[in-house]
């Protein structure tokens, strides 16, 4: 899977294609930065097609987790649930833009 810094073809700065990209939330192409150590990058189309996949909440996170599903899953192990579901609004919200935990076919745990 192509990452966003590898230039191609597709990417060459001409089109409607580079200038969709332009037009993006830049606060929502950064990562969320959960800790010093973890940082979330934005999802990737390969990613959405990976959560369809599964109706499993916890499936569904740690696909949008990727590498760090296991560092953020201990971190929040032994804190309150209320802080879990606070962190997966923000989460969804940095990633997916505002009230995105709301709409239809969301997470139920978000």
């Amino acid at each position: 899977m192509a990452t966003p810094d590898k230039q191609s073809p597709a990417t060459d700065g001409v089109g409607r294609f580079h200038q969709l990209q332009q037009e993006l939330s830049p606060s929502r192409r950064t990562p969320y930065r959960l800790t010093e150590d973890i940082a979330i990058p934005p999802v990737t189309r390969g990613q959405l097609k990976a959560l369809r996949s599964t109706r499993d909440d916890d499936a569904q996170m740690a696909i949008v987790l990727g590498e760090h599903a296991d560092a953020v899953e201990e971190l929040f192990a032994d804190r309150p649930a209320d802080e879990w579901f606070v962190f997966q609004r923000d989460l969804y919200a940095h990633l997916f833009g505002q009230g995105s935990a709301e709409l239809p076919g969301g997470s139920v745990g978000s």
